[in-house]
C-alpha cells in the first residue's frame, strides 16, 4: 500500500490495531480487488510515476514473474496468507532539515515518542516475519530523527533473518564517515541502497529549497556516499529533485552531478502542496502545470540531449510532458 498522497484510502491504524489485522483488513482487500480489476481506482495517477510510465510493482499481467504474485493474480486472491514483503516507514517526520516542498519549521517528533516507538515495536516483532525489504524514511531523514537514528544503531541482524535489504532515503547531510561506523557492521552490509533528495545544482537555490543545509557539507558526504557505491558496499544509489520554478533550470546541472558521483540514477518529481502553500504560492511555484506561464520553458529544457541519458527518471513528470 502507497502512502496517502499517492492512495487516498487507509487500510488501518498501527496504533490501534495488528500488523495482521491491517494487512488483510477489509480496506487492504478492497485496494487489492482494484488492481485485480485493473481499475486502480484508489490510485492517483496524476502522482504515480508507476502507473505513468508502467514501471516499478506496475507491471502487465503477462511480465509477472514473482511466483507468490503470479498465484494471487491466478486465483484473484485479495486475502493473503503471507505477510508484507516490503516495508516503508513513514509514521516519524522528524528531520534535521525544514524544506519549503515539506514544511514550514524543523520537526522532531519528541512529543510524539509514545506512539513512534509503538509503532516501530510491531513494526520489528510483527511486521518483519516475511519482510525481505525495509525502507527508512519516506517522511523525514534515517539519520536526523533520533528513533530512525537509534533503531539503525540497535538493529540485530538475527531479529531479522530474512531481510535481504535496507533502503535509506535521506538528504544526505548527516550521513558522514562517523555516523556510518554506528551502525553495526552486519547491518550496514543490509544497507544496499539509497535515495539522496537534494532539490538544487548550486548553493544559492539548495539554500532555500533545502532549508538549513549546507551544500559544501553535502558535496563532502556525496563523495563518501559514491565511494561506498564504488567498493560495492551500496548496489544503487539514486539523486533526486523535486521540480518547481526556482530549479527547473538547473535540471540539466542535476544531471551532470549524479554523473560526477558515478550514481545510477537521477530522478525528478513534481512538486506536491502538502499544505506548505497556499494555493496561489503553489501555482507560482509548480512548473509541471500546463497553467505555469513558464510551463513551456520547462519543456524546452527537457528537450535537451542529456535528458536521454539511461540513468534518467522522469518519474510522476512523465504524463506532463507527453
Amino acid at each position: 500500500m502507497c502512502c496517502p498522497a499517492w492512495l487516498n484510502k487507509s487500510i488501518g491504524n498501527l496504533l490501534d490495531q495488528s500488523v495482521a489485522e491491517i494487512w488483510n483488513s477489509t480496506g487492504a482487500q478492497e485496494i487489492r480487488r482494484s488492481i485485480l480489476d485493473g481499475s486502480f481506482k484508489y490510485c492517483d495517477r496524476s502522482r504515480c510515476a508507476f502507473l505513468q510510465t508502467i514501471s516499478g510493482p506496475v507491471e502487465k499481467v503477462e511480465h509477472v514473474k514473482d511466483e507468490a504474485l503470479k498465484t494471487a493474480i491466478e486465483k484473484e486472491l485479495i486475502f493473503l496468507s503471507y505477510g508484507p514483503r516490503q516495508i516503508i516507514c513513514t509514521y516519524d517526520r522528524s528531520c534535521n532539515l525544514s524544506c519549503p516542498s515539506c514544511r514550514k519549521k524543523v520537526i522532531i517528533e519528541r512529543n510524539k515518542k509514545e506512539q513512534i516507538l509503538k509503532i516501530q515495536s510491531k513494526i520489528q516483532n510483527e511486521a518483519l516475519r516475511d519482510a525481505h525489504y525495509l525502507h527508512i524514511t519516506g517522511s523525514g531523514d534515517p539519520f536526523g530523527s533520533p528513533f530512525f537514528r537509534k533503531w539503525l544503531q540497535t538493529m540485530k541482524r538475527e531479529d531479522m533473518p530474512g531481510l535481504e535489504t535496507i533502503h535509506l532515503q535521506t538528504n544526505g547531510l548527516l550521513w558522514t564517515p562517523k555516523m556510518w561506523d554506528t551502525i553495526a557492521k552486519d547491518v550496514r552490509q543490509l544497507i544496499k541502497s539509497a535515495d539522496i533528495s537534494i532539490d538544487a545544482a548550486n548553493p544559492g537555490t539548495y539554500k532555500i529549497n533545502r532549508r538549513g543545509g549546507n551544500f559544501k557539507r553535502l558535496l563532502e558526504n556525496l563523495e563518501f556516499i559514491s565511494t561506498l557505491r564504488k567498493i560495492g558496499q551500496l548496489k544503487w544509489v539514486c539523486i533526486s529533485m523535486v521540480v518547481q520554478e526556482n530549479n527547473f533550470r538547473e535540471m540539466p546541472d542535476f544531471m551532470r552531478l549524479g554523473k560526477r558521483f558515478h550514481f545510477d540514477t537521477v530522478y525528478f518529481s513534481q512538486l506536491v502542496n502538502y499544505g506548505t502553500f497556499s494555493e496561489e504560492e503553489f501555482r507560482n511555484r509548480a512548473i509541471h502545470l500546463f497553467s505555469h506561464p513558464r510551463h513551456q520553458e520547462f519543456i524546452d529544457v527537457l528537450e535537451a540531449e542529456i535528458f536521454k541519458d539511461s540513468i534518467v527518471q522522469l518519474g510522476n513528470l512523465t504524463e506532463t510532458i507527453q
